[in-house]
C-alpha cells in the first residue's frame, strides 16, 4: 500500500495549492461540451470540497478490503453517481482520471511519473467500484 501513502502525501501537498481543485475542474470541463454542460450550474466552492472528500474515500477504500468499514462512504458516492442519479457515464472516469493526475502534475512540486502511478493506482479501486455501481 506505499502507492495510497505516496498518493495521500501528494494530495496534501496538491490541496495546499490554492488553485489545485479550479484547475482541475477547468480541465476537465475543457475535455468535452457534456463535462462543460453538466457543471454549468455547480457551486465551485462546494465542489471543491466535495471532490476532496471523495479523494480520501477512495484512498481510504484503497487501502482495505471491500467488506472493511473504510468502505463506508463508497456506495454513496458510486450511488450519487449511478446512472439513477447523477447519470455519469462510466467512460467518464478516464477523462477524470487524466485531468486529476495533470492538475496534481501541476500542483504538486514534487510529482514524478512513480506519483502519477500512485494516484492512478489508488484511484483505481474507487474507480472501479463506480463502474460497477453504474
Amino acid at each position: 500500500m506505499d502507492h495510497v501513502e505516496s498518493f495521500l502525501a501528494s494530495l496534501k501537498r496538491c490541496l495546499a495549492q490554492p488553485d489545485f481543485m479550479l484547475d482541475f475542474y477547468g480541465l476537465f470541463m475543457a475535455r468535452s461540451d457534456e463535462i462543460r454542460e453538466r457543471f454549468a450550474k455547480t457551486n465551485f466552492e462546494r465542489q471543491t470540497r466535495v471532490l476532496a472528500e471523495s479523494l480520501w474515500v477512495m484512498a481510504v477504500a484503497a487501502q482495505a478490503p471491500k467488506e472493511s468499514p473504510a468502505w463506508g462512504d463508497l456506495p454513496r458516492l458510486a450511488n450519487m453517481h449511478s446512472r439513477n442519479q447523477l447519470d455519469i457515464r462510466p467512460e467518464l472516469y478516464d477523462d477524470w482520471l487524466d485531468c486529476l493526475v495533470q492538475a496534481a502534475g501541476r500542483h504538486d512540486p514534487l510529482f514524478s511519473p512513480e506519483l502519477e502511478e500512485a494516484w492512478r493506482k489508488t484511484m483505481a479501486v474507487g474507480i472501479a467500484y463506480m463502474r460497477s455501481k453504474y
